[in-house]
């Protein structure tokens, strides 16, 4: 998607590819509108481009509508194909069955396979109240709010400097299992699950998973400095 989230995730995945494989070639690229895909004309393009494989960063109806006309024209075929955000029930349930891609590389959110006290306790919490399973952006929205709770809770105020100083090297228990919010750069240690998309249960599901922790694969102190000089 041609937005800020698009171009980075695509600029760092071209980037760590490249670091990995001297020899990589990307031979197309395809940056739509958000909200505002022609499916048809984007799945066409990457055909006649005629890639080993696609890297895909859409999500919601723009995922639906790709993976739609994709299939009908056999642009996945065999291909691999890599998508972030897809393993996430968010986005991966309204596919349904006919349209939930197989054997994809994904990150994503499988509630029901994740086998962490954490988790466990997370889901059956959350089942109990709402009746219903939890989605990625539920773990993200209680993480965001334990984060507050925690901050406030260290800060011993709701003063936005102390505040934002209280988050440095905050730690925070979450579904995924601790975090910290670094204290070099203010980013938080949550990882993501990374997986290949199945169908199960009649619908599309994440199997072959594992957590890649982000404090692994997070800039270095070295390359914060140079990424955020000092004025």
């Amino acid at each position: 998607m041609n937005y800020e989230y698009g171009q980075s995730a695509v600029a760092t995945f071209k980037r760590l590819l490249k670091a990995a494989q001297p020899d990589v070639e990307f031979v197309t690229e395809q940056a739509t509108l958000l909200n505002n895909i022609d499916a048809g004309a984007v799945t066409q393009a990457l055909a006649d481009a005629k890639p080993d494989a696609i890297f895909n960063v859409l999500f919601s109806s723009e995922l639906g509508k790709f993976v739609r006309e994709g299939n009908t024209r056999g642009l996945f075929k065999d291909r691999k194909v890599v998508l972030l955000l897809t393993g996430e029930p968010d986005y991966l349930d309204p596919l349904g069955a006919e349209a939930a891609p197989t054997g994809w590389i994904v990150t994503g959110y499988l509630w029901y396979s994740i086998d962490t006290a954490a988790n466990k306790q997370f889901v059956a919490a959350y089942e109990a109240k709402y009746h219903d399973y939890p989605r990625l952006g539920s773990v993200v929205g209680y993480s965001a709010m334990m984060s507050l709770a925690n901050g406030i809770k260290k800060a011993g105020t709701t003063d936005p400097d102390k505040l934002a100083a209280a988050f440095k090297g905050l730690p925070v228990d979450t579904p995924f299992g601790p975090i910290v919010y670094r204290k070099q750069d203010n980013q938080l240690t949550m990882g993501a699950y990374v997986g290949v998309t199945a169908l199960k249960y009649g619908k599309g599901v994440m199997t072959s998973f594992r957590y890649v922790d982000g404090a692994s694969v997070q800039p270095t102190d070295d390359e914060v400095k140079k990424l955020r000089p000092a004025d």
